[in-house]
């Protein structure tokens, strides 16, 4: 008995183990998506490209070298019978569990991509943290066939910028969560293709590389318009998500600037309701390092110090509320979630105003408070050129 009770274990043990493995697929037998892109058509329906690597390219970097990817295209009225339309021009199984990156031209952005998400929500082997990127001015055709010297794929590259910078990133998982959230609108990244620098040569046209411009806006998951850099890092200071950011600010005489790197950020918003009227304090914090200055301040000296951050924080909160004001009155998009702090916050004014909610973030009143310490000047006071009798106390 007890013999036969331990080829019993052996056998379940065995069969446990086995059934993992059913579905495998061997990396010889797929084709691994890096990128995809989707575009809108004349006729109404959809192109898509996927960008997909090609391994054993990857290790060859010979001038006679060919491209360690490869793109094919499908066109559809969904996103599955792009792919469908692709298969069979591969000799692997398109497999996107890898993919990083996708690119959406502006055109099908602002007719919506309502219909275009379900696809990836929908789809298990969909990567939540797969970037999503509007190609402002363009299409995503352009954006997935450009190169990039440094990576071996172009996809990688966008996902590195991305990356370094400072919390503009968004993904498949921040559109659901917004898409199917309460009182929020989405936002996405948004990079356009410039002229590269390096000239091309002969007849050979004008090269073009990544520029990641700041954030898209969307309503009802269409697209509005368009935040630059600096509204997109105010942006980001607001919901709590920026991650570091610089900063330059005029001193009082107009003459002279200080540039000053962030190395922490907070946003707190609370929400006040009087009646059909809607309040919104926001405070923010933050701190930071002078890492330049053309002034001839003494940051030794504590009073310096204390005069860039009085001037930060002017700065900080005149942009801040500049910045929401024209979102009200452009856009009447919540990007910044107040609608969803209210919700969580107070459930029952929010029951009230959820109905008509855009135009109450519309007229809603907002208050911006800022708390700015500069922790240190770099390596020095003032700075080094400047003789004794020139260096302000």
């Amino acid at each position: 008995m007890i013999y036969l009770g331990k080829i019993g274990v052996i056998l379940i043990a065995i069969t446990v183990v086995c059934t993992g493995c059913w579905d495998r697929a061997e990396i010889n037998d797929i084709a691994l998506m890096m990128a995809s892109s989707l575009d809108l058509e004349e006729d109404g329906r959809y192109y898509g490209l996927s960008q997909i690597a090609v391994p054993s390219r990857q290790i060859d970097n010979s001038p006679q070298a060919t491209k360690s990817y490869y793109v094919e295209s499908g066109i559809g009225i969904n996103v599955q019978e792009i792919v469908q339309h692709e298969q069979p021009k591969l000799s692997r199984k398109l497999f996107i569990s890898q993919r990083r990156v996708l690119f959406i031209g502006e055109k099908l952005a602002r007719k919506g991509i309502n219909d275009i998400i379900d696809h990836f929500s929908r789809n298990s082997l969909s990567r939540l943290r797969t970037y999503v990127l509007i190609v402002k001015g363009g299409e995503g055709k352009d954006a997935i066939m450009t190169d990039y010297p440094m990576e071996f794929v172009p996809s990688e590259a966008v996902r590195e910028i991305e990356k370094q910078s400072g919390g503009m990133t968004a993904t498949f998982r921040d559109l659901f969560n917004a898409a199917s959230g309460e009182g929020i609108e989405p936002v996405l990244s948004a990079i356009e293709l410039t002229p590269s620098p390096q000239k091309p040569k002969g007849s050979e046209p004008v090269k073009k590389t990544f520029n990641l411009t700041g954030t898209a806006i969307f309503k009802d998951l269409k697209l509005l318009g368009y935040l630059d850099n600096h509204d997109t890092q105010l942006l980001h200071w607001v919901t709590g998500k920026l991650k570091q950011g610089i900063i330059i600010v005029q001193l009082p005489n107009k003459k002279h600037n200080v540039s000053v790197t962030l190395i922490e950020s907070k946003g707190v918003i609370a929400p006040t309701v009087e009646g059909s009227k809607v309040k919104f304090a926001i405070h923010l914090k933050g701190k930071g390092t002078i890492d330049e200055s053309n002034t001839h301040l003494d940051f030794s000296d504590p009073k310096n110090l204390h005069l860039v951050e009085k001037e930060l924080e002017q700065l900080i909160r005149t942009e801040t509320e500049k910045l929401i004001e024209n979102v009200q009155k452009k856009y009447a998009s919540d990007i910044f979630g107040f609608g969803d702090t209210l919700h969580k916050k107070n459930k029952k004014a929010w029951k009230k105003l959820k109905p008509q909610w855009n135009e109450s973030f519309a007229e809603a009143d907002i208050s911006v408070d800022v708390d700015f310490v500069v922790k240190r000047a770099g390596m020095t006071g003032p700075s080094l050129q400047l003789r004794e009798q020139e260096i302000t106390k």
